[in-house]
């Protein structure tokens, strides 16, 4: 029931039938037969297999339902047939002089392009075409954009496969004898016809394998009103959405007492005008699966692109294994937005947010959230040492070769990125190694220059060389500038945009910099939430030395009461690296924006994606995508007032919010 374009009231029923069918109607006069209680022992053994046989499809289908994130619950023949009798506002308080009154309303007016049935009007309309491609949810508009009360009937009848490849080999022959037409014309063949028989041919394929299987799909759509003038208005509003969705629709005129009986919850059509479906694209249409999360509480992303009802996640559920956040997009789908906006939001709530920003773009929403920025370029003093934090040598379970460790990925970053090989040679990793163990040993807070004197007295003059130019001049201040205060407030954003020339080389040394004084914090204060956002993680993935370390903290910061988001545009070699599946696998929450073509299979793979959903990221608008809890998912439109709005876009041709 649809009042003021809201959903009132929506009753979804799944009726199944057991046993073999010759015609719709056959089902259900055999169904009223064995309601008598005369029955043959025959007839008895024939309807007791055909129980077992209809349970087991009954199971199977409340599966199905249940792996889709939809709860269905049987229930009785007394309730089916009073729902029979209510939906067709048949007559309860009177005693029926047979069953068919009973259901039948009390009275009826039949014209041929509406009906009345008792007080209310009523038209129907039999869907004849429907769109070469659809979108998951397709079908949900029909269910939120009318203003009476709609009933939506789908009659699905699976085909035995042999069938199927039957009727579909009559259709490629008459598509490969029409283009043959063409050619012996000397006509130029139709490009329409072409793409049927591709289509065709790839739906074989499909079938002979058993990757799909076809069903035959009757759609019917009833619209139910009080007086002519809302039936009007409704059935224009239902023409105008058909034609929106792509659709051709035939109106029973003078059939509608056929539409209305097709509309009812008995399971059967007086029609027979099946259309021939896929599985895949049936699962598209299927307008009473929830669209939407079932978290009660957390932060808002948008509203549903199927329901249109809001999505609402919550990384930092306790119930969740992690709270880790993973976002992958295209260039200009929107995933920096989108993760600005639930970093955003979360912080709001308390969560303390720690940004990485190799880009600059972070800067205006931690400002609105009256937080820190910290430039880290040539020229500056950043702050940070690149031996690792000073606060931390006094931490708790803090040995010198925990601390010689971390502060090796860093330095071997620093050392090797200048010859374009990030390994370096075993000799030089061990004397690095060796040098920085015997630092920490007599120096609570050494620095890089001390580092350098160390190697040049064990005669790695080399090596060296290649630190020393860390510790003075433009890039002194970057990877050993002097300590600072402790990060405080609610947000802090570490902007790397000011790099020039050097950028691709130190990008990754600067970031694992960065992370090392974010685990020192963490380590310190694991008490309050943080989400630690790691932007163009790519780069990071890139190194082996820092791909591990990133690998090693996403499974690691669960336990400090901590998340990390981890955002990158290089989807397909974020999947297929063997360090990249680990932290999607680490990952509670997924945020999938806009995908490019070539991606797709990898991310079909890694989130087994249906075919419609990836063909809505392959078509998603910037910042609409999917995201996925756990095992449940939902396609969202990020929204934000128009204040946040302006401080997540960074793009100048960006609309308005």
């Amino acid at each position: 029931m649809i009042r003021g374009r809201l959903v009132q009231n929506q009753q979804h029923l799944i009726v199944v039938w057991g046993g073999e069918m010759e015609t719709p109607l056959a089902g259900l006069g055999g169904y009223l037969k064995q309601l008598r209680p005369a029955q043959t022992r025959e007839k008895a053994a024939v309807n007791g297999g055909t129980r077992v046989g209809l349970e087991q499809r009954c199971e199977v289908i409340a599966a199905g339902m249940g792996q889709l994130g939809a709860r269905s619950s049987r229930i009785s023949d007394g309730a089916w047939l009073h729902l029979l009798q209510e939906q067709g506002d048949g007559r309860s308080n009177r005693g029926p002089a047979s069953f068919a009154s009973w259901l039948a309303p009390p009275d009826a007016e039949v014209r041929p392009r509406l009906i009345r049935l008792g007080d209310r009007w009523s038209r129907s309309l039999f869907v004849a075409s429907y769109p070469r491609r659809v979108a998951i949810g397709w079908l949900a508009p029909l269910l939120r954009g009318l203003e009476c009360e709609v009933r939506v009937a789908q009659h699905i009848v699976p085909l035995p496969k042999l069938l199927s490849l039957s009727r579909l080999r009559r259709k490629i022959r008459g598509f490969e004898t029409s283009l043959v037409v063409d050619h012996l014309r000397g006509q130029r063949p139709d490009r329409g016809t072409e793409t049927a028989l591709g289509d065709a041919l790839t739906l074989e394929e499909q079938v002979l394998v058993e990757e799909e299987r076809l069903f035959q799909l009757e759609l019917f759509v009833s619209l139910a009103a009080s007086t002519v003038e809302e039936l009007d208005r409704g059935w224009q509003q239902l023409l105008t959405t058909m034609a929106e969705l792509g659709c051709g629709v035939a109106p029973l005129t003078h059939r509608h007492v056929d539409g209305w009986r097709a509309t009812t919850p008995s399971g059967v059509s007086p029609f027979g005008w099946g259309r021939e479906m896929t599985a895949s694209a049936l699962a598209t249409g299927f307008p009473f699966l929830r669209s939407n999360l079932s978290a009660s509480s957390g932060v808002l992303l948008g509203p549903s692109l199927i329901s249109r009802e809001l999505v609402v996640v919550d990384p930092f559920d306790r119930a969740n294994p992690n709270f880790n956040v993973v976002v992958l997009g295209t260039s200009g789908g929107g995933k920096s937005y989108t993760a600005k906006l639930l970093a955003g939001r979360l912080a709001l709530r308390g969560c303390r947010l720690r940004c990485i920003d190799p880009a600059g773009e972070y800067r205006a929403l931690v400002g609105l959230l009256e937080g820190a920025c910290r430039e880290i370029a040539p020229g500056r003093s950043s702050g940070l040492s690149a031996l690792g934090p000073a606060e931390s040598a006094g931490d708790e379970g803090e040995t010198v070769a925990t601390r010689a460790a971390r502060a090796l990925i860093v330095l071997e970053l620093l050392a090797a990125g200048r010859s374009g090989e990030w390994d370096l040679p075993e000799d030089d990793a061990q004397a690095l190694e060796e040098a920085l163990t015997r630092l920490f040993s007599t120096e609570a807070s050494p620095r890089l220059p001390d580092l350098v004197r160390a190697l040049e007295r064990a005669e790695r003059p080399a090596l060296a060389r290649r630190l020393a130019r860390f510790t003075g001049g433009m890039l002194g201040g970057v990877f050993d500038g002097p300590p600072e205060a402790a990060l405080e407030g609610l947000a802090t954003v570490f902007s790397l945009a000011g790099w020039g020339g050097d950028r691709e080389q130190l990008l990754a040394p600067a970031m694992q910099m960065i992370l090392l004084q974010l685990e020192s914090e963490i380590a310190r204060d694991p008490s309050c939430a943080r989400l630690v956002l790691v932007d163009e993680a790519e780069v990071l993935l890139s190194r082996p030395r820092s791909a591990a370390a990133l690998e090693a903290l996403s499974r690691r910061v669960r336990k400090l009461g901590t998340g990390l988001m981890v955002i990158s545009q290089v989807v397909e070699d974020f999947l297929t690296s063997p360090v990249g599946n680990v932290i999607v696998r680490n990952c509670h929450t997924k945020l999938l924006l806009r995908q490019e073509e070539v991606a797709i299979p990898a991310v079909r793979q890694a989130f087994g994606l249906s075919p419609a959903e990836c063909d809505l990221l392959r078509d998603a608008a910037p910042g609409a995508g999917i995201v996925i809890v756990g095992r449940e998912r939902a396609a969202f439109q990020g929204a934000a007032p128009p204040e946040l709005h302006r401080a997540l876009c960074t793009d100048a041709r960006a609309p308005a919010a």
